[in-house]
């Protein structure tokens, strides 16, 4: 207990002076996370760094105490990650308690919404557009990314951490903040950061591995994405297209996707970068923007949501009608 106590008001330590409640909900999911025992931890549909990063090290994490717990995700983890989850063995075992880890909304479990949404014992997230339905939930916005608060809650509830966790919550880190350029930073990021890094982590391999190396077929794809690119609002917004045939042509895999929506927020001037890609019943819309448009707001009027300078959503219309209503309500707001 003592170790306990010792590991709390340490990681602790990092979060501000004036977060006292902040300080109760990271003690208080802790406890609730110590009592539980055969738990599935869910991750989001299209699985990104976070949400793995965050799924394999909470499970590393309780299996360390005695537990029992799996990951379960809708769709194939691509293999960059395989890092995550080697030495790591199966488990069958029935469910008890389920938790949920960055996922913003029921419909981010994918082919797994049904048969979860109604179970999510524990939500854990920093979108502010969260809408999962749980009892326990512990969500901060202001956290860069999930894997800040799993850092926390690991802490508290006397985890020993190790290398492999530690890789799994900086690769986290690293891919949700872009390797800690986005504007989502904060000095608690950077502290846990450091922490991470005192296990040994291969913070360049792992940054490489998951943000630089590309794949022939992706910058093809990026190639045939930037010849359909679009400006408005006086080239403060942006648009790039990736239809299925682009997608086909070029090889790519949706494991290529990611990045590919940066491209338009990256040109000079633009406020708010758009990508437009096909998907089997409409197009998914990918919004990254500065301050001067809230994505998540932005996303929200078309039943969407996410962050501030990073949310999506979903059209169900022609692309031309997609497209009208997105560049009506940016060019609005940037007027």
């Amino acid at each position: 207990m003592a170790s306990i106590k010792k590991r709390t008001k340490k990681a602790l330590s990092i979060c501000g002076e004036t977060e006292k409640d902040f300080k109760n909900q990271i003690v208080k999911t802790a406890k609730a996370l110590r009592k539980m025992d055969h738990v599935v931890i869910l991750s989001h549909r299209a699985p990104d760094g976070d949400t793995l990063g965050c799924a394999f090290a909470l499970c590393r994490g309780l299996r360390s105490l005695g537990k029992k717990a799996v990951v379960k995700c809708a769709d194939d983890i691509p293999e960059k990650y395989s890092f995550m989850y080697q030495r790591m063995e199966d488990q069958t075992f029935e469910p008890q308690y389920f938790v949920s880890v960055d996922i913003a909304a029921p419909h981010l479990l994918g082919k797994l919404t049904e048969e979860y949404e109604n179970k999510i014992n524990l939500c854990i997230d920093h979108h502010i557009s969260n809408s999962i339905n749980a009892p326990l939930k512990l969500v901060d916005a202001n956290a860069s990314a999930t894997a800040e608060l799993i850092w926390l809650v690991l802490c508290a509830m006397g985890v020993e951490l190790n290398k492999d966790i530690a890789s799994c919550l900086f690769a986290a880190i690293s891919t949700d903040t872009g390797c800690f350029k986005y504007s989502n930073v904060t000095p608690r990021t950077h502290l846990i950061a450091v922490e991470l890094m005192k296990y040994g982590v291969e913070c360049a391999e792992i940054n490489f591995k998951l943000l630089d190396e590309e794949s022939p077929a992706k910058l093809e794809l990026k190639k045939q994405a930037l010849a359909t690119l679009e400006y408005f609002c006086d080239k403060k917004c942006a648009l790039i297209t990736i239809t299925s045939e682009m997608m086909e042509q070029s090889g790519a895999s949706p494991e290529d996707m990611d990045g590919v929506s940066n491209i338009p927020r990256s040109i000079s001037g633009v406020e708010c970068g758009i990508t437009m890609r096909e998907v089997s019943d409409g197009w998914k819309i990918s919004v990254r923007s500065t301050d001067k448009v809230n994505a998540s707001e932005l996303c929200g009027k078309f039943g969407g949501g996410g962050h501030k300078a990073a949310a999506g959503c979903k059209f169900n219309e022609s692309y031309e009608e997609s497209k009208k209503k997105l560049i009506d309500a940016v060019c609005g707001i940037l007027k």
